[in-house]
């Protein structure tokens, strides 16, 4: 019997949370802490998104940027700018996806699928693009949720 290729999903990881209270318009977040892929070594990831209200309805055509910024050398981050993460400005090299989101106030729940995970630590950065401000609750949530390959 040949051998199979499965798809193996491993714990999730909560990348953003408290950073999301009152995120205005334009604004841009990123995750306090790096995700060491380093260690982990996961090829692939999905993010999961979750916005519980916002200050008014979303304009038409609303989203959310996903960038991940990694440390290439162990120790810069490629963000645009110094390197050490602490005002980003991302670009089309750091964008890894959408989160489209609807013209209403109301929670939503958006994803991203199947980004390619390098084997170096980051950190994620959400850029508001909705022309409102998230509301101050601290229920808002960005999660990835990882996986590889099992030969079996």
């Amino acid at each position: 019997m040949a051998n199979e290729i499965l798809w193996k999903p491993q714990t999730a990881a909560t990348l953003l949370t408290t950073e999301l209270n009152n995120m205005a318009d334009a604004a841009i977040v990123i995750d306090a802490a790096d995700y060491d892929n380093a260690t982990n070594k996961f090829r692939w990831a999905n993010f999961f998104l979750y916005c519980t209200d916002f200050d008014a309805a979303p304009d038409s055509g609303a989203y959310f940027d996903l960038h991940l910024f990694y440390k290439l050398d162990g120790t810069n981050y490629g963000d645009g700018e110094s390197g050490d993460a602490a005002d980003p400005t991302p670009t089309s090299s750091s964008l890894h996806g959408l989160f489209q989101i609807e013209a209403v106030d109301a929670a939503q729940y958006q994803q991203v699928l199947g980004v390619p995970l390098l084997p170096y630590a980051f950190r994620s950065c959400l850029v508001n693009r909705t022309g409102t401000d998230l509301t101050a609750v601290d229920t808002h949530w960005l999660k990835m949720y990882p996986y590889n390959e099992e030969v079996q």
